[in-house]
């Protein structure tokens, strides 16, 4: 395939498109694997606080009823929140994998954090929790900070995949700001955090317009990685679970 024809199938010029649904079976696969791995993590940290979520079945969703017993920040570091290489397995061969593919060409999934296996990770964001979000920022800035990043042998161009797990539409979710991938005046700089070299906007705020996408669970975002983005604050009741990952589409 050729660098033309991927270009011609990227997300519209507003640098976004929500037109990628994950079936809801699929969707259900994800629940599985996140709720396994988030319960399995509280096992290896909190053995005792693990048994009373499963004897009071107290869901992802209600975690932030807990999570001030545990070292929230400290267990739920990117890494914890990467999923296993046999759920990765199952997903390149899933119907979503294949309808991206069809859509955007040959692929691979990213491995910035080096494990081996495509990263496909989660975040949880707990309600009225501002430091469960990530600021506003390119995905590009990484990658620019970053030249230690695993890249394919091959010539390819960035996409980012954002899933909605657990979300209630209009109360959390995803921000971006449309058509800022066009936009040259925007200022920022790196620093080093949880070693790894992180970007830090400079232009101010009321300098960006970012609106909050109206994406019910399922709903996909494939989004340019120069588009302007970041978490929305969770104003629902209950926690929101989303996935991440970034595709390196093949243009040769």
């Amino acid at each position: 395939m050729n660098k033309k024809s991927v270009t011609n199938k990227l997300p519209s010029s507003r640098g976004f498109t929500l037109k990628n649904r994950i079936s809801k079976n699929e969707l259900d696969i994800f629940k599985k694997a996140i709720n396994k791995q988030w319960l399995k993590r509280i096992k290896d940290t909190s053995p005792q606080i693990a048994e009373e979520v499963i004897k009071k079945k107290i869901t992802i969703e209600n975690y932030h009823k807990i999570s001030f017993r545990l070292k929230h920040q400290e267990i739920w570091r990117k890494s914890q929140r990467i999923l296993p290489k046999d759920f990765v397995n199952w997903f390149l061969k899933s119907e979503f994998a294949n309808s991206l593919k069809i859509k955007y060409g040959e692929f691979s999934i990213s491995d910035e954090d080096n494990l081996g296996w495509p990263n496909i990770y989660w975040r949880l964001v707990r309600p009225k929790e501002s430091t469960d979000i990530g600021p506003l920022h390119r995905d590009s800035w990484f990658w620019e900070l970053n030249k230690h990043f695993p890249k394919p042998g091959y010539n390819f161009t960035r996409l980012k995949v954002w899933i909605p797990i657990y979300s209630e539409n209009g109360l959390n979710g995803l921000l971006v700001e449309p058509f800022s991938h066009l936009r040259t005046d925007i200022r920022w700089e790196g620093e080093l955090r949880d070693n790894i070299r992180k970007p830090v906007l400079i232009t101010p705020k009321n300098k960006l317009k970012p609106i909050l996408l109206n994406t019910e669970e399922g709903e996909t975002v494939v989004f340019n990685d120069n588009l302007i983005h970041g978490g929305a604050l969770n104003k629902a009741e209950k926690c929101r679970v989303s996935v991440e990952f970034t595709l390196l589409i093949r243009t040769e």
